[in-house]
């Protein structure tokens, strides 16, 4: 199989990963056309049938980004990354993983990271690294979750559809969702609209100075994206110590079109390890926010626009 049959997006990503990480971190093998791949070195061996067309690339991170070190082998479809790659084994050179667990644990990140049409191996090797990572922020002890979160009542309006549920606290008319539990853990995600990066960053300078409950949060994840009458975009985003949690807000904005917003997603530890998960429980409640604040409809459709069409000039925002 020659370079020519490979997606150009998938070279892209072996020279983008091996300039971030070390050379060799992703390497390209080159099977024949058609041929089979035993993985005999798991307690449950298969063999795997690589069809024409499709690539095998072996991810070996350094053992300085992810400890214990590990090494997956993994196929390419023809048409990566409108469909998404398949790991088909890994192997972990540490104690306590067997083969077995970290194929298991590496597939269920990459379900979590995966996102049609956008390169994943860099999402999915951050994800092994925070879940590998012995001293993640998530061994910390746990903080008191919030009580209660002061909305208005939702009404129906003169159409019947229900109004966004708003903050009656602040001068900020935040749209805010339901507290989200999970495993303890308890999630609360805002939003409002924005015409400026100033006006962003002073929201959220207030929103955190003047409620305790978001202050005495174990992460405040922000993002903002921002198009001018005259076109110019602003985009940032931080993780507030939730390690890439606030890029992926960030992309969940750009992928579904959403401009002149700030949305910030709260989470309070509650003792118990997510892991990868928490990325997309994050992600849920920002959507659901923007839903509230009708940015977009259900299906993620965006609904309003309050800047120009057209490509501007692009300010590229900070990624903490």
């Amino acid at each position: 199989m020659s370079s020519c049959d490979i997606s150009q997006d998938l070279l892209d990503e072996i020279t983008s990963l091996n300039s971030i990480y070390a050379e060799d971190t992703l390497k390209l093998q080159q099977p024949p056309q058609a041929s089979n791949i035993s993985n005999s070195g798991s307690a449950s061996s298969s063999i795997y049938r690589i069809e024409a067309g499709e690539a095998v690339c072996i991810l070996s991170p350094p053992s300085s980004e992810i400890n214990p070190p590990v090494s997956l082998t993994i196929k390419f479809p023809r048409d990566y990354p409108a469909s998404p790659p398949t790991i088909l084994s890994g192997t972990t050179f540490g104690k306590g993983l067997s083969k077995d667990e970290v194929t298991q644990l590496s597939r269920d990140v990459l379900h979590n990271v995966w996102l049609e049409g956008v390169v994943v191996l860099f999402d999915l090797l951050e994800g092994l690294k925070e879940l590998l990572h012995k001293d993640s922020i998530e061994d910390a002890a746990p903080i008191s979750p919030p009580e209660s979160v002061e909305v208005q009542e939702i009404v129906p309006d003169a159409s019947g559809t229900a109004a966004a549920a708003v903050t009656v606290v602040s001068s900020i008319p935040w749209t805010i969702t339901p507290i989200t539990t999970v495993s303890k853990s308890q999630f609360v995600g805002r939003c409002v609209r924005v015409t400026s990066a100033e006006t962003a960053k002073q929201h959220i300078a207030e929103l955190i100075s003047t409620d305790r409950k978001v202050a005495k949060a174990t992460h405040n994840i922000t993002a903002f994206r921002i198009r001018t009458s005259e076109g110019i975009i602003y985009q940032d985003n931080d993780d507030d110590g939730e390690t890439a949690a606030g890029s992926r807000l960030g992309h969940l904005l750009d992928m579904i079109d959403v401009w002149n917003v700030l949305v910030i997603v709260s989470r309070w530890y509650g003792g118990i390890k997510l892991g990868p998960d928490r990325f997309r429980i994050i992600n849920q409640v920002a959507r659901e926010a923007l839903v509230l604040g009708e940015f977009i409809d259900e299906h993620g459709n965006t609904k309003s626009d309050t800047g120009d069409s057209g490509k501007g000039k692009k300010k590229k925002g900070k990624h903490h």
